[in-house]
């Protein structure tokens, strides 16, 4: 303390002294010995006394006593944060909605089964795919998560559990660069599956997502990774899931499907990266069927008007409507693979980027598809009982039932997709994508599915963007041109989006 109170002293002195010869020097020249030497002695007398009352204020608070209970005092408690994110769990709402035309009615994609995720946008304005979600840390080794989808099909509002799912933090207990994530869950299959659909590049899934996964698997199970230490990034991983999610739709035991991963990622250069990923998922499909709908006039699919406006399966040769309508059973193993370069040309991404990006999916199965289709007859050809076989329904004046019919298929079939984003400003974004889906073997169909899209966005900022898409798909001489205008606004907590 006395060493401090000296530099304090000198300062004191020193410092106004060099001040007062400067501006005596500047007023009147040099000052003599005599009055420089006044001055010196008037400035020291009044700091002494100054430091002499500060040092009698330190002692005076060395002496007073400590408090009863021999604790310091508790310090202050900290003002409570009233932003959003201050709540736990963060709350978060995405809105995702969009107006799409179209020149083609009814297109589908011929030889596979569709869900409601995989159809195309309905015409006009629509909802989209909007979610609800709340995230945060449950204590220091657990942390959950719960997202609501919230959709329209048919003209009906659906609320979908997308995903709940707990995931242990780093100091759970596990080894480092290990985690375990349970429950329901956007699994990790590819590039685009774990990631919410408003966060794409483009407004819609390519074509493989719809045609293997019904946009993407989440199915209820659990999840191990493992980050190993290097000097790239490399990670491995694997699962057990129930088997209920396309490309399964049903499990028995609970326990039908399982998963496996390998990817491997760094810097290249100093303003590039590359990322690669091999994955595999397998299960037994039990009923595997796609999602029941109408068509545009509102007619079922079994009606008089399908070869006009629906996906004319009647027309399709071989066994395509197996593929497209019916119900399979079986052996079903799901490969595929991706990568993903950015690029940032002037060293800053929020400027300038460059994204390529791309994944190839190949589905192998065996087993049996189930069609069931509708036979009517005229009542005069009915046996005397009046009874036929099966479920019977009545069209007017005939008798109808519907028979089951089995075949067992080869469903072979690929699919794959590459894209290309080009930040060209901070706010504005333009890219192209092309997608190609091959039908399964054994459907015999003579011509591949595919999709061109460009697209241009604005993004304002990392809480709302207007994108506007062209899609023009193709099937043999069928053209459906698609023009898609999607605004995505999030509200409240907002989590980062990966690599």
């Amino acid at each position: 303390m006395r060493k401090i109170a000296g530099f304090v002293r000198m300062a004191a002195m020193g410092l106004p002294v060099l001040f007062a010869v400067s501006l005596a020097e500047a007023q009147s020249g040099p000052p003599t010995a005599e009055e420089l030497a006044a001055q010196i002695d008037a400035l020291k007398q009044d700091y002494e006394k100054r430091i002499a009352a500060l040092e009698a204020q330190i002692a005076a608070m060395k002496a007073k006593p400590p408090a009863a209970d021999g604790q310091a005092a508790p310090a202050s408690k900290p003002t409570m944060r009233t932003g959003d994110n201050a709540f736990n769990p963060a709350l978060g709402v995405v809105l995702n909605a969009m107006f799409v035309d179209r020149s083609d009615e009814e297109v589908g994609l011929p030889g596979f089964q569709l869900g409601h995720e995989s159809e195309r946008p309905e015409k006009g304005f629509s909802l989209g795919h909007s979610e609800v979600s709340m995230s945060g840390n449950i204590d220091d080794k657990f942390r959950g998560g719960l997202t609501l989808g919230l959709g329209a099909h048919d003209g009906e509002t659906e609320v979908e559990l997308e995903e709940a799912y707990i995931q242990t933090l780093a100091g759970s207990g596990l080894p480092d660069g290990v985690r375990l994530k349970a429950g329901r869950a956007l699994w990790t299959f590819g590039y685009l599956n774990e990631q919410h659909a408003h966060a794409d590049d483009f407004s819609d899934r390519p074509l493989p997502y719809r045609a293997f996964l019904d946009g993407a698997y989440n199915d209820d199970g659990a999840e191990l990774s493992v980050v190993i230490p290097g000097d790239i990034y490399s990670e491995i991983g694997g699962g057990l899931f129930r088997g209920g999610d396309t490309p399964f739709g049903g499990s028995e035991s609970g326990r039908e499907a399982w998963s496996a991963y390998a990817r491997v990622g760094g810097d290249v250069g100093l303003n590039s990266a590359l990322r690669l990923g091999a994955y595999v998922l397998d299960g037994e499909a039990h009923g595997r069927a796609g999602a029941p709908h109408e068509d545009e006039h509102g007619h079922g699919e079994e009606d008089e008007h399908e070869g006009e406006a629906g996906n004319d399966h009647e027309d399709e040769p071989g066994h395509a409507e197996y593929f497209s309508e019916g119900s399979f059973a079986g052996d079903t193993r799901l490969f595929g693979v991706d990568f993903r370069y950015t690029l940032a040309p002037t060293g800053n991404a929020r400027e300038q980027e460059l994204i390529l990006q791309g994944e190839y999916f190949r589905r192998s199965e065996s087993g049996v598809y189930t069609l069931e289709e509708e036979h009517c007859v005229d009542p005069g050809d009915v046996d005397n009982s009046g009874e036929i076989d099966g479920t019977e329904e009545t069209h007017g004046h005939e008798v109808c039932e519907m028979e089951a019919e089995f075949e067992r298929l080869n469903g072979d079939a690929n699919g794959w997709y590459a894209q290309a984003v080009y930040k060209f400003l901070p706010q504005w974004r333009v890219g192209a994508r092309y997608a190609r889906l091959s039908p399964p073997s054994d459907a015999e169909l003579d011509n591949d599915i595919s999709t061109f899209s460009t697209m241009l966005d604005w993004t304002n900022s990392e809480f709302g963007r207007v994108r506007l898409q062209y899609n023009r798909e193709t099937f043999g001489d069928v053209r459906d041109n698609q023009l898609i205008l999607q605004y995505v606004m999030s509200l409240g907590a907002h989590g980062a989006h990966s690599f």
